[in-house]
């Protein structure tokens, strides 16, 4: 039993050295991703006593400086650069400037006061916002993300209307005459909950108009 072991471990050995073996016999360049070097010019210096100190060493060595990955690095240095343009590219379709062709000279996008995010979960809740002239902490918005509106409830807000002062002497009214003119003069704003989709916290409101009415959120200013 001990002999018929061994010499089943024995010609397992023989084959994975034989394999070791045939690997390392190729070229070596197998699977291995092409390495990136840096362009002379960027490491280029301005001053002059640099530039005689690195004319010598050139003469001495040209070394080249090799260009770190993303992992070495521990981050993506082109990614803001691709989140900006992302960004830019939704705030566009928002305006209506529609795709610029590569000839064409781009149209600024309109400024936002803020990106905003839900406040329990920092999911992005909009891109292209406007700030409350009063209120500093409230936002509207056409153009949102991540939202739902909760239209089977119904939020009602009573705002008096501005009336115009007639002209004349001023007649004696009783209290009733007075509650009931209040009444006809209050109008009644009807809205909507606005929930984040990710967490349900409720982040704004939706009026008649089509347009949120942000509250609960963090914003983000640039």
């Amino acid at each position: 039993m001990e002999a018929e072991l061994n010499s089943t471990i024995k010609t397992m050995e023989v084959k994975l050295s034989s394999l070791e073996t045939g690997s390392s016999s190729g070229n070596g360049k197998v699977g291995t991703a092409s390495t990136k070097y840096y362009d002379d010019i960027y490491f280029d210096s301005d001053s002059e006593d640099e530039d005689k100190t690195a004319q010598v060493s050139k003469k001495k060595k040209k070394k080249r400086h090799r260009i770190p990955t993303n992992d070495e690095l521990l981050y993506d240095p082109e990614k803001d650069n691709r989140d900006q343009a992302w960004v830019d590219a939704r705030r566009r379709g928002y305006h209506g400037f529609g795709i610029q062709r590569p000839r064409q000279q781009q149209q600024p996008v309109p400024n936002s006061d803020a990106v905003l995010n839900c406040p329990a979960c920092m999911t992005t809740l909009c891109l292209d916002c406007q700030r409350h002239e009063s209120y500093k902490t409230q936002y509207r918005a056409m153009f949102v993300m991540n939202c739902s509106v909760n239209k089977e409830e119904v939020l009602r807000y009573k705002t008096p209307e501005n009336r115009k002062k007639k002209r004349g002497h001023k007649k004696m009214r009783s209290n009733h005459e007075d509650a009931a003119e209040q009444a006809e003069t209050d109008v009644e704003e009807i809205y909507h909950p606005v929930m984040c989709t990710e967490c349900s916290t409720e982040v704004a409101v939706y009026d008649k108009d089509e347009v949120f009415h942000f509250f609960n959120v963090l914003a983000s200013h640039s």
